[in-house]
């Protein structure tokens, strides 16, 4: 049986235990072979709902399916909405990746070397006017410093009580200071307002944003704590996990059609239209279901080990 055989029967059986497995030439060997075939060099994971149990932790089945694939080669880029600051909260040093596309492709960090490659942030009268938007229309919102001090944040509070809102600061407490008004705003890498989880509203709140404000890109995102919310991410037009997986793949001279992306909500959708093997798994939006391929297992059932052995 090859190593991946026996990563899907761990899968299967739910089996917690997994570093026990000892890699022979015949396995590797075998293993390399399959990833030959499918021409496979980068695979990239989203965090919060993919690669994570909803505990915040990784599993040992998935953790071993990592060690292999770094084992074999393969590039394994962590790509997330988080900042760096709050994804080495749930990534421990020495935890087997390579890379990290975090907030959602503003950033990308060499993991290994603990060094920022790359970032973006918007030009200032880009920033002014998106916060001028967002201030008219009374959005509860948040505005981001620049990269690397993203998890520091002004805020202004909009109309009507919204309880994911206030649990958002709740949950920040220390990192954020109230906005006094737009013309304190000249740097930014992101702004974040939060609204009800309804789909037409979103469409409605994405095309007046874009209608008002030129050189921005709207990100949808699930709230990870909270499914009655949706994230309206704004971000400079340039940002996604699509392209900061693109620049990575340039910078390493990879073709695009060599790698993987394995996630589970609207802001993994870029990434989906990036990779040469898009993949969600079953815990994963329905709506992207219809357009991707899926697995028949969730983060908390080893769902990134099982995309690995569909491969």
């Amino acid at each position: 049986m090859c190593v991946l055989s026996f990563v899907f029967v761990c899968v299967c059986n739910n089996i917690s235990y997994f570093s026990s497995i000892q890699q022979t030439n015949r396995y590797s060997m075998a293993y390399q072979l399959k990833f030959r075939n499918k021409q496979l060099k980068l695979i990239a994971v989203d965090l919060d709902g993919t690669l994570l149990r909803d505990d915040k932790t990784i599993s040992e089945v998935d953790m071993a399916t990592l060690e292999m694939l770094g084992r074999e080669g393969i590039i394994r880029v962590a790509a997330t909405g988080r900042s760096m600051h709050k994804v080495e909260e749930v990534l421990m040093a020495g935890t087997p990746i390579d890379y990290v596309v975090f907030s959602s492709g503003a950033g990308i960090f060499n993991w290994n070397e603990k060094k920022l490659l790359h970032s973006e942030q918007f030009a200032p009268h880009v920033a002014a006017n998106v916060c001028r938007h967002l201030y008219e229309e009374n959005f509860n919102f948040f505005v981001y410093q620049p990269i690397p001090h993203n998890n520091l944040f002004l805020y202004h509070k909009g109309a009507g009580n919204c309880v994911e809102f206030s649990n958002y600061l709740e949950r920040h407490k220390g990192d954020f200071s109230v906005l006094p008004d737009c013309s304190h705003v000249c740097k930014s890498g992101q702004f974040m307002a939060i609204v009800p989880n309804n789909d037409s509203l979103f469409e409605q709140l994405k095309n007046d944003i874009h209608a008002d404000c030129d050189g921005v890109r709207v990100i949808r995102a699930t709230s990870p704590v909270n499914d009655k919310f949706t994230w309206i991410e704004i971000f400079p037009e340039a940002v996604s996990k699509g392209h900061g997986l693109k620049w990575l793949c340039d910078k390493l001279e990879l073709r695009y059609s060599e790698t993987v992306g394995i996630g589970n909500d609207f802001n993994d959708l870029d990434m989906f239209e990036f990779v040469g093997h898009p993949f969600l798994l079953k815990n994963g939006v329905d709506a992207l279901k219809l357009k991707f391929q899926s697995v028949d297992f969730t983060n908390n059932e080893n769902g990134f080990s099982a995309v690995v052995q569909s491969l």
